[in-house]
């Protein structure tokens, strides 16, 4: 691939991370169409349902006077092959006339599209920026080849490791410019998910900054399907779904009620247990997730080894001992913690310090680690 491929492939990655949270489950391609040098057009799947980035990018190209036969496609994901709500991009490629598609990975929702576009005489070339398009799409294959989201823990904590004072008293722990930046934030998941304690002590409503084409699901462990009807949550749920996962046990009236109330349910075998939690969002059809605790799901989370990525929010002040961010006991030595790495660099914001890791990346022969800024 020439440097000219990875830098029309960077164009596609960006644009593409402005799709996260908005086409769950399917995941948020990017297209650039370029020949001779001269962009012709760029698209993105932007909303579950509606037209893919290829068809995209093709509209916008001739909707802006240009031919696209001759043109290469650069396309974070390879083409779909398979009708399915959209008809397949492989057959809108073809019947542009493009010469060439430079896909960054392969789907694994679909069947190989080098056969159909060879037919056509269209040459079919993958890898370019493969290591950002899969940190792009990780949620998506996370979900595709292991049955569940990619999971992100994110909490606000003091410099001691606390989420809250002895009391309970949290508020608060960030900085206004880190109370910002972390609703924005909200906008790149599918979902947001925190436990019955945390719903029932705090009320929060767990919207994003922005309302965008789709909200972020807002989902509730509760073992008992404990969630009041009257909490902010079921009030807001015009905004954004809400999802409870309860024990099979759980009472059947505590069901009704939440049901008549506009919230949605799912059994699982026991909803303490983060792989049963983990499956059932999987099934829902959900890509990313960030969780937002409390100290019961973190310590569970962490210690199954769920967790993908983490987003700390570390305020500058101690409070000497409270509610740390992990409850329950955790590994017995330091040499089997697991370890992070940064994803992007700390960012200072106001009297916070922002900190994005994620686990270290598999990475093959001559590969880089890479950065999406989403």
């Amino acid at each position: 691939m020439s440097a000219d491929d990875h830098r029309w492939m960077r164009r596609a990655v960006r644009l593409a991370t402005l799709s996260l949270g908005r086409t769950w489950p399917n995941p948020g391609v990017g297209c650039v169409l370029v020949r001779g040098g001269q962009l012709l057009g760029e698209g993105r799947h932007a909303v579950y349902g509606q037209s893919h980035a290829e068809v995209n990018a093709l509209n916008q190209c001739r909707a802006l006077g240009y031919d696209p036969r001759g043109a290469t496609a650069y396309v974070t994901l390879a083409p779909c092959t398979r009708q399915g709500r959209q008809p397949p991009c492989t057959q809108a490629l073809i019947s542009a006339g493009l010469s060439r598609v430079v896909a960054a990975m392969s789907d694994p929702n679909q069947d190989d599209p080098a056969i159909h576009l060879a037919e056509a005489g269209i040459a079919y070339e993958e890898g370019c920026g493969r290591v950002a398009a899969m940190q792009l799409h990780g949620g998506f294959l996370s979900r595709v080849g292991h049955g569940r989201p990619r999971f992100t823990g994110k909490w606000a904590m003091t410099l001691d490791g606390q989420l809250a004072t002895h009391t309970g008293d949290s508020g608060w722990i960030s900085s206004d410019e880190a109370l910002a930046l972390s609703r924005r934030r909200r906008r790149a998941f599918d979902a947001i998910m925190i436990g019955a304690g945390t719903a029932i002590a705090d009320d929060p409503r767990l919207l994003s900054a922005t309302v965008g084409e789709r909200t972020p699901v807002r989902v509730v462990i509760s073992a008992t399907a404990t969630l009041s009807s009257r909490s902010v949550l079921v009030a807001t749920r015009p905004a954004a779904t809400v999802l409870v996962i309860h024990d099979a046990q759980a009472s059947a009236q505590n069901c009704a009620q939440l049901r008549a109330a506009g919230v949605e349910l799912i059994s699982v075998a026991n909803a303490h247990d983060p792989h049963d939690v983990a499956t059932a969002l999987g099934s829902y059809g959900l890509n990313e997730v960030l969780v937002e605790g409390g100290a019961q799901i973190h310590g569970a989370f962490l210690r199954a080894g769920l967790y993908d990525r983490l987003e700390v929010y570390l305020g500058a002040q101690t409070v000497g001992g409270g509610m740390s961010v992990a409850a329950g006991c955790g590994v017995a030595m330091m040499s089997a913690a697991a370890t992070w790495e940064h994803e992007v660099a700390p960012v200072v914001l106001g009297t916070t310090v922002f900190l994005r890791l994620r686990r270290p990346p598999v990475l093959g022969v001559g590969e880089e680690p890479v950065v999406v800024e989403d």
